[in-house]
Parts: C-alpha cells; sequence; structure tokens
C-alpha cells in the first residue's frame, strides 16, 4: 500500500508530517510504502524520520522534487500556502511502477485503519475524493462558475488510481491548467482538479476528511471520524486555535521525536483575542439555550 506525502520543511513542517505519519501507523495493521516527496528537507529530520519509521513495519523512501517543476505555478492570492502544492500533480509519472497510492496533506490526523479508505472502490474512475463543506462548496462553485449541480472536493486526501491516471494524462491536463488558467485559481491545485476532472471522480463519506466546513455541518461522534484535516490558516500548533478537535495533533505528536514542543504564537494579545472569541461563542450558545427554553 502506497501512502503518499509531500513537504517543504517551511517552519519545521517535519514535526507535522511526523504526526500525520504517527496517527496512520498507530491505526493499521498494514505494512504501507511511505513516500515522501520534497523540496527542501534538512538531511537531519530525514535521519530523524527513519529513525522513527524503524518503530513501526513500513518502509519510507524519500524523493526530492526538482525546484525548476515549480517554477512556472502561480500560488492563489492571500493563501498560507507555497508552490509546493502543486508537486502531488506529479505523482503519478515519480510512481510510474505503482498502479494505487493515497496522498494526504499533512496537517491532518488518521484515527481509523487507513486501508478502508485506500481499498475503497472508484468504481472506474480516476481518483477517490470527499467533498468540501456545503457552504465551502457553494461558495468555490460559484467562484469558478461551475454548474450548481457539481460536487467541489476538497484534495487534502486523495486515493488515486496511478495507472489510469498515467493513461487519460488528466493530471498533465491539470499542470498545463494551472500554469495558464482561464479564471482565478484561489485555491491553486485544488481549483483546478475541479475543473478538470469535472465527474471522474468517487467521493466518499465525509469523515474521510473531516474539515472544519464539514463538522460544523454534521454532527459526528468522534469514533465514526476516520481523518481529521486541520484546514486554514490557524493551526492545533497555533496558540490561537478553537479547534475541540486539536487534542488529537497533540496526542499523536507525542509518539514521535518531535514530542514536548510547545504552541506557536503565544503572547498577550492572542491570548486576548482567543479568549474573547471563546466568550462570545459562550454566549451565543447561552442566548440559544435561553430562547429555546423561553419557546417551550
Amino acid at each position: 500500500m502506497n501512502l503518499i506525502l509531500i513537504i517543504n520543511d517551511k517552519d519545521d513542517y517535519t514535526r507535522h508530517l511526523a504526526t500525520t505519519l504517527a496517527s496512520v501507523l498507530e491505526n493499521t495493521n498494514e505494512i504501507w510504502n511511505i513516500k515522501i516527496i520534497y523540496e527542501n528537507l534538512p538531511s537531519k529530520n530525514i535521519k530523524k524520520l527513519e529513525e522513527f519509521m524503524k518503530f513501526y513495519s513500513s518502509n519510507i523512501e524519500f524523493i526530492q522534487l526538482d525546484k525548476k517543476i515549480l517554477e512556472k505555478f502561480t500560488v492563489g492570492k492571500g493563501t498560507h500556502l507555497t508552490s509546493i502544492v502543486f508537486a502531488r500533480l506529479f505523482i503519478p509519472e515519480i510512481l510510474k511502477n505503482e498502479d494505487r497510492a493515497i496522498y494526504l496533506d499533512c496537517d491532518l490526523v488518521v484515527l481509523k485503519p487507513l486501508e478502508e479508505l485506500y481499498n475503497m472502490d472508484l468504481q472506474g474512475k480516476s481518483i477517490g475524493v470527499i467533498p468540501d463543506g456545503k457552504k465551502d462548496q457553494e461558495s468555490s462553485k460559484k467562484r469558478l462558475g461551475l454548474d450548481n449541480e457539481r460536487v467541489y472536493f476538497n484534495a487534502g486526501v486523495m486515493v488515486m488510481d496511478l495507472k489510469k491516471l498515467r493513461e487519460n494524462r488528466k493530471f498533465e491536463k491539470t499542470i498545463e491548467f494551472c500554469k495558464n488558467p482561464d479564471r482565478e485559481l484561489k485555491l491553486n491545485e485544488q481549483d483546478a482538479l475541479n475543473i478538470i476532472f469535472e465527474d471522474d471522480f468517487k467521493t466518499n463519506n465525509i469523515i474521510w476528511n473531516f474539515t472544519h466546513g464539514n463538522s460544523q455541518e454534521n454532527k459526528k461522534n468522534i469514533n465514526e471520524i476516520g481523518i481529521i484535516h486541520y484546514v486554514g490558516d490557524i493551526k492545533p500548533w497555533d496558540a490561537r486555535c478553537l479547534s475541540k478537535y486539536s487534542k488529537f495533533y497533540w496526542k499523536y505528536l507525542n509518539k514521535t521525536p518531535w514530542k514536548g514542543f510547545k504552541k506557536e504564537n503565544w503572547s498577550l494579545i492572542n491570548i486576548i483575542r482567543r479568549e474573547l472569541i471563546l466568550l462570545k461563542l459562550a454566549t451565543r450558545k447561552y442566548r440559544y439555550m435561553l430562547k429555546n427554553k423561553n419557546l417551550n
């Protein structure tokens, strides 16, 4: 089973990648062939990850991407992302001898055996994906001019039929579209994939890419969730993070060689902002409960 992650070690992102790996390997009985595609990754971190993998029955391989490959890509305005996100479009060619792989972003944790998602029936489609939250879908479809009946998916979790993708060259077409788009790609290759693939994807349950949008719109017991994806600018390692699911990030971080890292962006102003938001949320909840009580 092939697992692909991509990294540019900006702001020591390796510890987040390691956290994702720990969450996968702590919840599986399978042997995974892990491929780390990277633009910049210090040798000390490579060695650290190699040592870490010795605790698990899985293989890890590091594949450095030629920096020139990403030079012609432009990242969407106002995003916290870098051009490394486009590297996932080269996976079918990088893994020339493989028929299937699963791609994961590095800002998520896996809570169920990942093989359940890996083995999904694609029903002849090129990729398996999970729909974005309903509100996010609506805004993205409107922004890109997509038919309202379409499903807009999040590309942070993808099951890939690599053989089919090499045959239909749709990732190559997506690459060309990213370089010469006919509309603004605010969400980079994710927007492009949604445009190029049209209906050539099979969707799976939102539990396999449970984002902030999905969590607001769908009440799920934690035992149901397969993957928690911390989308957006503020992640669990940020002191401003309010996600009730952030504890799972720290649970798996503490199983890695980066155990003991503390939250970032601690400052008096951020603490005050965080507490004001929590107070606002609590007040809103209280008013809602009081209103319902009065109605009864």
